[in-house]
């Protein structure tokens, strides 16, 4: 017996050298010569074949960037065994799933199967919220909201009583209100506006898609009625993990009027900022004396921006300028027609006597009120100005330099009063029947009319 095992150790052991030997002179190691097609242990732990877990491995390791060495190893080992964990509990999932839809045994069994696969999924859930803990992932949701550089389509719509002004969006889009270009649809029914929405939610050329419905109203029952059947269409077409749908309140609208001064044959008219021109050319429009070929410009601006309309255009123009203001005003109603908003916009004109420009210049000192102490108003449309209880941008008693713009009646002074994202102060001043300067803070809206924002104005006298 003792012989016998011997010679089998023996051959064992000469069959052990015979495939090293095989092995070394076939350039192969002895770990993968062993393996029958399978690759060495070696080998799956410097590489990943699995293209799935490769891929969460990419994102982990590229979410996770500042960490040391040993953080990154312990990374991939925990990608790794949740990995597998949720792998596993799929197929357990699947066999049950298959039991239960087979439908055998008695009904206690398939309570028990009920409860077993429930149980399964909330393990897989955990498993998937650790790993995204892990990887550093946000997942992706239903209706959430895309990026504008992700964009392909994105539509504004602007309810109108019973109907909806439809905007689509130019590119290159911009989330900067200044820098965007729009293109009017049509005034459309609601109906007529989901039909139009379906059909951009089954162009997936058009996904990712973001749809802003900009309303009056905090209440406004068609915004909340529009939003709601979106977002059932976007559902409906299987596009709710590519769209976006915005319901938002409108601000810094206006009054309805978006008024245009000439005189002496000069025309200018008022923007909160240097805006895109609706042709996309590379000149930006903005509060400087506008040439009579650039008028189309200002008004399609105007009537393609989504807050704006309606809209009354008015006219203010001296005697001299009544040719160029029916000129202004002939644009403005053509462009209207060929938009389809002829009913939700109207042109009114009025002959004024300007004020001269001289009755504004000199030094003026604060009698009341405390938006400025002083003001020097400079022929060439500079000014300086000390400023009296000051802002958010500009310090109490602060000098500073600044321009104005003639009106008809009036002067807009801007010194750069101006926050971030809150507000963009100018200053409006006229002369009294006293002889007196007042000035009002307040902002240019997208209409293109002075919003006063100051209950208080400052009194002014003029000192030389």
């Amino acid at each position: 017996m003792e012989t016998g095992w011997m010679k089998k150790s023996l051959c064992l052991a000469c069959l052990g050298l015979s495939m090293v030997v095989t092995a070394v002179g076939t350039g192969q190691t002895a770990v993968g010569a062993g393996q029958s097609g399978t690759a060495s242990i070696l080998n799956r732990v410097q590489q990943e074949d699995d293209p799935e877990l490769a891929e969460l491995f990419r994102i982990a390791v590229t979410n996770r960037k500042n960490v040391s060495e040993q953080e990154r190893l312990d990374i991939v080992r925990k990608v790794t065994q949740t990995y597998a964990q949720i792998k596993l509990l799929d197929q357990q999932i699947e066999q049950v799933a298959q039991k239960i839809k087979a439908k055998a045994g008695p009904a206690e069994m398939q309570s028990e199967l009920l409860l077993t696969k429930a149980e399964l999924e909330s393990k897989r859930t955990t498993e998937l919220a650790n790993l995204r803990e892990v990887m550093g992932v946000v997942p992706r949701f239903p209706l959430e909201g895309q990026p504008v550089p992700s964009l392909n389509a994105w539509v504004y719509l602007r309810p109108i009583d019973e109907r909806v002004l439809v905007f689509d969006t130019l590119k290159p889009f911009s989330d900067y209100w200044a820098m965007a270009r729009y293109k009017v649809v049509g005034l459309l029914s609601e109906r007529e506006t989901l039909d139009y929405i379906r059909g951009r939610l089954q162009d997936r050329d058009s996904l990712p898609l973001r749809v802003n419905i900009r309303h009056k109203s905090e209440t406004s029952s068609a915004g909340v009625r529009l939003r709601d059947a979106i977002l059932s269409l976007a559902r409906e077409t299987n596009a709710q993990m590519r769209t976006e749908v915005r319901l938002e309140q409108m601000s810094a609208v206006g009054a309805g009027e978006s008024p245009f001064f000439l005189r002496e044959c000069k025309i200018r008219t008022l923007l909160t900022a240097a805006v895109r021109r609706p042709d996309g050319g590379p000149k930006l429009l903005t509060s400087e004396l506008v040439d009579p070929n650039e008028v189309e410009q200002h008004i399609l601006w105007r009537l393609t921006m989504p807050n704006n309309v309606p809209l009354t255009f008015r006219i203010e123009y001296d005697e001299i300028s009544s040719k160029l203001a029916k000129q202004v005003a002939d644009t403005a109603k053509a462009v209207a027609k060929r938009l389809g908003l002829t009913e939700l916009v109207s042109v009114a004109g009025a002959l004024v006597e300007p004020v001269p420009e001289t009755a504004f210049l000199g030094r003026w000192q604060a009698i009341t009120g405390d938006v400025f102490r002083a003001i020097d108003i400079h022929p060439g449309e500079v000014c300086q100005v000390t400023m009296g209880g000051g802002s958010d941008a500009i310090k109490a008693g602060t000098s500073i330099k600044g321009t104005w713009l003639p009106t008809t009646k009036e002067v807009i002074i801007d010194v750069r009063d101006m926050v971030k994202d809150k507000a963009n102060y100018v200053y409006r001043a006229y002369v009294n029947t006293e002889g007196n300067l007042v000035v009002e803070r307040g902002e240019i809206y997208s209409q293109g009319c002075f919003s006063l924002k100051s209950l208080s104005p400052t009194i002014l006298r003029k000192v030389q």
